[in-house]
């Protein structure tokens, strides 16, 4: 729930919304994009125009642009058909821009017959932002860009932002957790906490807090990646050891030396 959230975007902006899970961020974006009510308050656009009352099509066609987390493309449609779904929501021409997108993302060239299902994660979210792009926005909602995003795409995805933020004028409002990440694109930044803006100011102390924190999730993260492989690998290791110690596999490599004794040596 959004109990006190008081915070702008000006025009050609890049402002970060940062916190910890839960705290009401993804549900900010949702309401403003009008995929939930708001119940109270304004939403003002362009100066000054209410739009908390309209309905979710008509902002995308003032110029309000969507990619929620988990990008959400149409896994079925192929990549091309995910794009023209951009421009046919905003009402926009849809082959003029999804060329210019394309020239923004040309690794999408080579994917336009290709299922939304058959991508990776990061080529799905170079999907679900260009898909946003296509409608031509004025002001771009990203929600979480990065998560589960290797660092080679996250690279790309930084570079789009900026092209587009500097060539185009499009302001962004970006909620993300990965510091370096909103750093290298964001002006500045708003802190939420429970449903509440409770800052519009990050001090060395909050940056340092944040940045122990996300280190410690990443290295817990690794660690569990790490054991994961080797819970499934050291067992299989062990059995292959095993069978290769046994005499008809080990004449055939007589100078490697196993870890498992070979039958004819176990002692009593």
């Amino acid at each position: 729930m959004l109990t006190g959230v008081n915070l702008q975007v000006a025009e050609g902006e890049v402002v970060a919304l940062m916190g910890r899970n839960g705290m009401g961020k993804t549900t900010l974006l949702r309401t403003l994009m009008g995929l939930l009510p708001a119940r109270g308050g304004t939403i003002l656009w362009n100066g000054g125009q209410e739009i908390s009352k309209l309905p979710t099509h008509v902002r995308a066609r003032l110029g309000l642009g969507y990619v929620p987390q988990g990008r959400d493309i149409f896994p079925g449609l192929t990549v091309h058909e995910n794009l023209r779904l951009g421009g046919m929501a905003a009402r926009q021409d849809g082959t003029r821009r999804l060329q210019e997108v394309l020239k923004l993302f040309p690794m999408l060239s080579d994917k336009l017959s290709a299922r939304g299902a058959s991508l990776s994660g990061g080529q799905q979210q170079l999907v679900a932002l260009a898909r946003a792009l296509v409608s031509a926005p004025k002001v771009l909602l990203l929600d979480e860009p990065s998560e589960g995003i290797q660092p080679s795409i996250l690279e790309q995805i930084v570079e789009r932002i900026r092209t587009i933020n500097r060539q185009e004028g499009v302001a962004v409002l970006l909620v993300e957790q990965n510091l370096q990440f909103a750093a290298a694109l964001a002006e500045r930044a708003y802190i939420m906490n429970k449903g509440v803006v409770v800052s519009d100011e990050i001090t060395e102390k909050e940056v340092e807090v944040f940045e122990r924190l996300a280190d410690l999730a990443l290295k817990a993260e690794r660690r569990k990646a790490v054991a994961g492989i080797l819970s499934a690998w050291v067992p299989a290791a062990n059995e292959l050891s095993r069978k290769m110690a046994e005499p008809q596999h080990r004449a055939l490599m007589p100078n490697v030396r196993f870890t498992h004794p070979a039958p004819d040596e176990v002692t009593e």
